[in-house]
């Protein structure tokens, strides 16, 4: 308990305890917000139940007031069994923030269940699944216990068999991609291919470092383990420095935009020292610009807004800007944009639920919410900027049996692309990167003729 209550305030700023602690009114009107409790009712798994363990730690133990108070037994003390029996619920919480929209005081209950990990952490009493996620950060650097040879093992062979060349290790090059380990571990067979065509057709100078095959979004977003994240953000700092790039290049990842362009200095206690660049905008950019061309795909799709990116970094109308250019009709869904309702897998759902076949789990149930927004559309297929998401959906399509195929934003814009591409004959641009020249020869696994 003591460790509990040292990490708690250690995580506490004036502005917590001010607004999100002590400018709690107990309305309830978050719970009106979130997708667990609209769907279960089960008060668990209640915006303000879950941030009142830490509430509750606050006002016993730190408080000074608070803590005469519980002395002489007129509030109670929460003891470890408390923090037990709401263990789990802790983790059911995408941390999406749709409940701080609710709050009339702005109360981030958000806030305060990230700093409940961070103290479940610190008192080692995390769901087994995060302590393995945790032990797997450490030991291999990678959030699925993958090494770098097992890594570069499966996707390699992937983009070999798609005929595209991916960069590695090219001293100088403008950009440093880096991927997440839900991208080269869950969605790689799909995305990669795609992902390494449009940089390789957009002409951008990047390149993967052969040393880091992880982000640290997990050990930040499910962990709460802020020296572990600061190790993985120094990491791809130096990894950036050893190349010599000028700018780190994220793909369709919302927990990494969250933490690399929001989230950084806070865990470094300094600015991240390489500014960021996004895929999408990226893509924008070379529409615009005529670097690539496309022919939209005769399709009816909707969008979903991961919550990371749009409620809680600002990409809201550039995904439908890139939207609005490949497809035939774009239809939204209701709510949209930061009102949108969550995916509910990404921050610990996904990993402590996992998709069984012939059973529905508690996440994919919430996700009905989901499934009526989508299934309202009509439309052909549901977009996303997320892998996390992506897998998500393409979960509550299976469940739900929708009509619309999920898919990821950038998988369309390919198509759109290479649409245009063949038209013109100039398929082949998307085989080689801008610095194939100066990729190491170990690393060349297709040669130029």
């Amino acid at each position: 308990m003591q460790k509990f209550v040292e990490a708690v305030e250690k995580e506490l700023t004036a502005e917590d305890i001010d607004t999100s602690i002590e400018g709690c009114i107990g309305c309830g009107n978050c719970g009106h917000a979130c997708p667990w409790y609209m769907v279960t009712n089960d008060p668990k798994y209640h915006p303000k139940t879950r941030a009142d363990v830490v509430r509750k730690v606050y006002k016993a133990y730190i408080d000074p007031v608070g803590k005469i108070k519980a002395n002489l037994g007129l509030i109670k003390k929460p003891t470890v069994k408390d923090l037990e029996d709401m263990r789990d619920a802790m983790w059911t919480c995408t941390t999406c923030g749709r409940c701080t929209l609710a709050c009339m005081q702005g109360v981030s209950n958000r806030r305060l269940i990230r700093i409940a990990r961070t103290a479940y952490d610190a008192a080692g009493i995390q769901p087994p699944v995060v302590q393995k996620i945790k032990n797997d950060c450490i030991v291999h650097h990678h959030s699925f216990g993958s090494t770098k040879e097992e890594v570069f093992g499966r996707v390699l062979p992937v983009l070999q068999k798609a005929g595209v060349q991916v960069s590695i290790d090219v001293v100088g090059a403008e950009y440093l991609w880096s991927c997440s380990a839900i991208g080269n571990t869950k969605v790689y067979e799909t995305e990669a291919p795609i992902m390494v065509s449009m940089l390789n057709a957009m002409g951008i100078n990047y390149t993967v470092s052969s040393q880091i095959v992880d982000t640290g979004t997990e050990m930040q977003a499910v962990v709460g383990n802020r020296a572990l994240t600061k190790q993985y953000l120094e990491r791809i700092e130096e990894q950036a420095k050893r190349l010599h790039v000028k700018g780190i290049l994220l793909p369709e990842c919302a927990c990494d935009i969250r933490e690399l362009i929001v989230e950084a200095s806070d865990v470094l206690g300094r600015q991240f020292e390489f500014p960021i660049a996004y895929v999408d905008t990226l893509a924008i950019d070379a529409i615009n610009s005529g670097k690539i061309p496309v022919e939209k795909v005769e399709m009816t799709a909707t969008y979903h807004d991961p919550c990371w990116t749009s409620r809680l970094t600002g990409y809201v109308e550039e995904p439908r800007d890139l939207l609005r250019k490949v497809v035939t009709n774009f239809v939204e869904m209701t709510p949209n944009r930061e009102y949108n309702y969550c995916c509910n897998a990404g921050a610990g759902p996904l990993r402590m639920f996992p998709s069984k076949e012939g059973e529905i789990n508690l996440r994919q149930k919430v996700s009905i919410l989901k499934a009526k927004q989508i299934e309202a559309t009509n439309a052909d297929a549901v977009l996303t900027s997320c892998a996390t998401c992506y897998l998500s959906l393409k979960d509550t399509v299976k469940v739900y049996a929708l009509k619309a195929k999920a898919g990821s934003l950038i998988s369309v814009v390919y198509k759109a692309m290479m649409k245009a591409l063949a038209k013109e004959g100039k398929t082949d641009i998307v085989k080689f990167p801008v610095n194939y020249d100066k990729i190491p020869e170990s690393f060349r696994y297709i040669k130029k003729a």
